[in-house]
């Protein structure tokens, strides 16, 4: 299970189409690579849904200009909860996402930027 140190909204943008908000989220276990998650709420419920997942595997030290064209930037959508142990991949996005949102004031912040976008 990935732990969540720290989450934060970088920016809104848009991922195949949709209104998303792209939220930086630094890991709370050692070695687990920092994340870009694109979340959109999705219609007619207006729930807000994970879209994206980007693992970030750039070093501070010499990527500090957060250029995202080059290799440390692995895009993670299908296969980030692969190798979960115990429960299925399903069970383990839905959990990080349900941590995700209720991260501080993430998931209420997400819903006034998303809904009514679309």
């Amino acid at each position: 299970m990935y732990a969540i140190q720290d989450a934060k909204i970088r920016r809104l943008t848009e991922v195949d189409g949709l209104s998303c908000a792209e939220v930086e989220v630094q890991p709370g276990n050692a070695g687990d690579p920092s994340l870009l998650v694109y979340v959109a709420s999705n219609q007619p419920g207006n729930e807000l849904q994970v879209v994206r997942i980007v693992r970030n595997h750039s070093d501070r030290a010499i990527d500090w200009y957060n250029n995202n064209m080059h290799t440390a930037f692995e895009d993670a959508t299908e296969t980030a909860f692969e190798n979960s142990e115990g429960i299925t991949a399903e069970e383990d996005k839905a959990q990080f996402q349900s941590n995700l949102f209720a991260f501080g004031l993430l998931g209420p912040t997400l819903q006034r930027y998303l809904v009514g976008q679309g």
